[in-house]
């Protein structure tokens, strides 16, 4: 599915978020600390936003997905940036050995992943001890009347810009996916069970996004 949304999914991504999308990102980017010389993962790097970010900031940034076609267009849009590389490669499965990166990122993908606990497990395990964990997804806001005007606009908007890219099945997906996260107590409790102390959940922009963080303990147990 996401190879075929690949040439237009940017674009859409920033209309259907207002152009906030970006935002977010910036949230992420300064959780996870970049720095010169520091490593930094960013799991489901779709097709680079993310981990161009990183680089700039001054990380050595490695992007990884799932997806050929995403990683072949961040081979071909921002990949020439220096201290970038790109993998193609399974969150359940990372191609990286332990205690790899000092930080690892994620810019709405979660809520896409079957097995959260899985993945956390995975990412805890790259991580060097106190490395620093930026995650954000978008998730429904507390409160019932931006829920409702949430729903009705990711709901309608997703699908409709969808069409006009003669994906509306794909965007129809992408919409229903929000309600595939957990709450944000049961994932903090789950990136906890995989040896994240700290961990939070800070919502963005009233609730309609959340950003996770965390950090990975020294002894693998969390906190």
């Amino acid at each position: 599915m996401f190879d075929g949304i690949v040439e237009r999914y940017g674009l859409v991504n920033s209309v259907l978020s207002l152009g906030l999308d970006r935002v977010w990102r910036r949230a992420a980017v300064r959780e996870a600390g970049p720095r010169p010389g520091t490593a930094i993962l960013d799991l489901g790097c779709g097709t680079g936003e993310l981990t161009a970010a990183l680089a700039r900031a001054g990380a050595l940034a490695v992007g990884l997905d799932a997806s050929a076609g995403m990683i072949a267009a961040a081979q071909a849009g921002v990949g020439a940036l220096p201290r970038t590389t790109f993998v193609r490669g399974s969150a359940f499965r990372l191609p990286f050995g332990p205690g790899t990166f000092d930080a690892a990122t994620s810019a709405f993908v979660l809520r896409n992943l079957g097995d959260l606990p899985a993945a956390f497990s995975e990412l805890a395990r790259v991580l060097r001890p106190g490395g620093r964990l930026a995650l954000v997804d978008i998730t429904e806001p507390p409160s019932p009347a931006l829920r409702r005007l949430f729903d009705a606009y990711f709901g309608v908007a997703a699908p409709a810009l969808g069409s006009l890219v003669g994906r509306r099945d794909a965007y129809r997906y992408l919409a229903r996916s929000v309600e595939h996260l957990p709450p944000a107590t049961d994932l903090c409790a789950d990136l906890r069970r995989a040896g994240f102390t700290q961990a939070r959940a800070r919502p963005l922009t009233g609730g309609m996004v959340t950003l996770f963080t965390g950090r990975r303990s020294p002894d693998g147990t969390g906190g």
